[in-house]
C-alpha cells in the first residue's frame, strides 16, 4: 500500500476501499482543535516528562487532564532559557478523527496540525484562509488555527509584541503574508501591512513534518489490515465468471458470434480490474488467472516465514526512530539488520515474542540479530 497525504476534511473525495484493503495515509487535522503550549524544560529525566507535563499544564487547560492527549515536541532556546513545545488535543477529537478515517477506508499513519502546511520563512508570518477559518504560522513549530475575528486579534498581538521587542528580541516587526479568496476579508489596519494574494494550500503536496505527529502514546497507529481475504474472494469470482463463460461457449452457435466477442471483452476487462496492470488474451484468462492466484498464495506463505514475522514485529520499534537501514540479511529462521543513527533503538531493551534478540553496537552502527525460537 502506498502512503499518501491529505486533509481529513477531504476524505470524502477518496475512492472507497476494495474488500478489507485500507489505504495508509498521513492526515492534516484542524489546528483550531490543537493548542501548542511552551513550558520550561522539566528538571526531571526526560523519560518522566510524559507523566509530569500534563500536571504542569493543568492550570492552562479548560478540560480535565485525563481527557487530554499530550505530545512532547521539540526543545527550543528562548532568551537563554531551554523550553519545550507540547501539543495538546482532546482524546475525544483524536478518537473522532480516527473514526472518520476508518469510515472512509483510510488507515491513518500520522496526524499533524494543518497550520504546519503553511510555508515558513524566518522573519515572516503566514496566514491562509481555510474554509472560513484562518491558519497562522508564526515560527518553525508555532502557530494556530482560529475563527477570523479571533485570528486577527491574535495576529495584532503577535505584531505588537514583535514591534516592542519585549518577548521576541527582534529589531523590527516581521513581514506579513496573507492568502485569502477576497481581500475585503482582511481588516484595513492589517491590509496595509501585508502582502495579500489568493493562493491556497495543496494538501497532498504539502510537506508534512512527522516530528509534529499527534499519533503517539495510546494513539500510535497499528499495522494496517492486509488484503488477503479480498484476494481470495476476487479469485473465486474470476473462476466463477470463467466457468460460466466456458459453459456458455460450449452451447453457443454461429449466430451468437457477436455475443461471444462481447463476452471476451468483458472477461478481459474483469481480469484487468481484478489484477491491476495485467493484461491477457481471452483464451488464456484461466491459465493466467491460475498462475497469478498461485503467486498470491506463495506471497502469503512467504509472509508467514519466521524471518518475515520477525521484521513485522520489529516495525513498531523502528517507526519514527530516525534510523537508516544499511544491511538486511534474512534466511528461513533468522534475520540480521545493520542500522545507523539508531538513537533510542540502540539503547532501549528490545523484546520480540518468539524470537531471540541479539543487539550489538559497533560505533555508529547497531546490529540486530533475530533468531526464531521454538515456543513451548
Amino acid at each position: 500500500m502506498t502512503a499518501s497525504v491529505d486533509h481529513i476534511h477531504h476524505l470524502d473525495r477518496e475512492l472507497p476501499p476494495v474488500g478489507d484493503l485500507r489505504r495508509s495515509m498521513a492526515l492534516w487535522v484542524p489546528a483550531e482543535r490543537v493548542t501548542v503550549q511552551r513550558i520550561d524544560v522539566p528538571t526531571a529525566p526526560e523519560r518522566k516528562w510524559a507523566d509530569l507535563i500534563p500536571w504542569i499544564l493543568e492550570d492552562r487547560l479548560l478540560q480535565p487532564v485525563d481527557e487530554m492527549h499530550f505530545v512532547v515536541g521539540q526543545t527550543v532556546m528562548v532568551e537563554g532559557k531551554k523550553q519545550v513545545d507540547v501539543a495538546v488535543v482532546s482524546k475525544q477529537d483524536m478518537g473522532e478523527w480516527q473514526r472518520i478515517a476508518e469510515n472512509a477506508g483510510i488507515h491513518p499513519t500520522a496526524m499533524v496540525p494543518d497550520y504546519l502546511a503553511l510555508p515558513y520563512e524566518p522573519g515572516r508570518i503566514s496566514l491562509v484562509w481555510r474554509e472560513g477559518m484562518c491558519l497562522v504560522r508564526t515560527g518553525v513549530s508555532s502557530g494556530y488555527g482560529a475563527a477570523p475575528d479571533i485570528a486577527w486579534t491574535l495576529l495584532r498581538r503577535v505584531l505588537s509584541v514583535a514591534e516592542s521587542g519585549a518577548e521576541s528580541g527582534l529589531d523590527r516587526a516581521p513581514r506579513l503574508s496573507i492568502s485569502v479568496p477576497d481581500e475585503t476579508l482582511v481588516p484595513e489596519d492589517l491590509r496595509a501591512l501585508a502582502d495579500i494574494n489568493s493562493a491556497t494550500i495543496d494538501w497532498p503536496l504539502s510537506d508534512l513534518p512527522l516530528s509534529a505527529n499527534l499519533m503517539r502514546g495510546e494513539f500510535t497507529p497499528t499495522v494496517a489490515n492486509t488484503a488477503t481475504p479480498s484476494w481470495i474472494t476476487s479469485a473465486a469470482l474470476v473462476l466463477l465468471t470463467l466457468g460460466l463463460g466456458i459453459g456458455y461457449l460450449q452451447f453457443a452457435n454461429q449466430q451468437l458470434g457477436q455475443t461471444i466477442s462481447d463476452l471476451e471483452q468483458q472477461l478481459q476487462s474483469g481480469f484487468g480490474t481484478l489484477f491491476p496492470g495485467k493484461r491477457t488474451e481471452a483464451d488464456t484468462v484461466r491459465t493466467e488467472a491460475e498462475r497469478l492466484i498461485a503467486e498470491l498464495f506463495r506471497q502469503r506463505e512467504s509472509l508467514q516465514a519466521p524471518a518475515m514475522q520477525a521484521l513485522i514485529q520489529l516495525e513498531p520499534a523502528m517507526v519514527n526512530c530516525g534510523c537508516d537501514l544499511q544491511v538486511l540479511v534474512a534466511s528461513a529462521s533468522k534475520a540480521v539488520l545493520e542500522v545507523s543513527n539508531a538513537g533510542s533503538l540502540a539503547v532501549k531493551p528490545l523484546t520480540l515474542p518468539g524470537y531471540q534478540v541479539d543487539k550489538q553496537n559497533e560505533g555508529e552502527t547497531t546490529r540486530l540479530t533475530l533468531v526464531a525460537v521454538d515456543r513451548p
